[in-house]
């Protein structure tokens, strides 16, 4: 099941590759569409697939983002892996290039995570640093797909994973892969 699982993530990473591979070649900046209406206010979901100790967590983000420029937004999420090791609650801030409905960003963020570990709760910082891209399916959608690609670091407490009686493996670094669905 773990060859099948790395099999289709690999796939579906090559797929997104893809489909920026000649984006910026095939339609120069100065030439891209700048008109768009943008609304303020989208909600929305995202399956995540987050790599740390060795294996791949799947899990699910809910978000509300306000987007006050049209080139920056704000969004306040909570996520949760379905495993149940850890839940995670934060802001984010994104910068859109073009600043169109389908457009490239870069994401900062900041949360912070809780889990246990020997019996405690912890509730360490954590700092997340993201790329990805907005694609609208329809020309007058008032939905839009959304493909992250990410890396984050806890600060503080590392994620753990029992080894054997006697050892713990640790993680400060996760890296995950966002897709998902927001209505605007």
């Amino acid at each position: 099941m773990l060859r099948s699982l790395r099999i289709f993530f690999a796939a579906l990473l090559l797929v997104c590759v893809q489909s920026f591979a000649g984006y910026f070649i095939e339609q120069p900046y100065e030439e891209a569409p700048v008109a768009d209406t943008l609304s303020a206010l989208s909600f929305g979901g995202e399956l995540e697939l987050v790599y740390y100790l060795g294996a791949v967590h799947p899990g699910v983000l809910l978000s509300g983002e306000y987007r006050f420029h049209k080139h920056h937004s704000v969004d306040f999420f909570g996520a949760a892996l379905f495993s149940g090791d850890y839940f995670e609650l934060g802001v984010d801030w994104r910068f859109f290039f073009r600043g169109t409905r389908e457009d490239d960003f870069v994401r900062l963020g900041a949360s912070f995570v809780s889990f246990e570990h020997f019996d405690k709760s912890y509730f360490p910082p954590r700092v997340t640093l993201g790329y990805g891209r907005d694609i609208t399916f329809f020309k007058n959608a008032s939905f839009l797909c959304r493909i992250e690609l990410n890396a984050s670091y806890i600060i503080g407490e590392p994620l753990t994973k029992k080894e054997n009686d006697f050892s713990y493996r640790e993680a400060h670094f996760t890296a995950a892969m966002n897709i998902g669905f927001y209505l605007f």
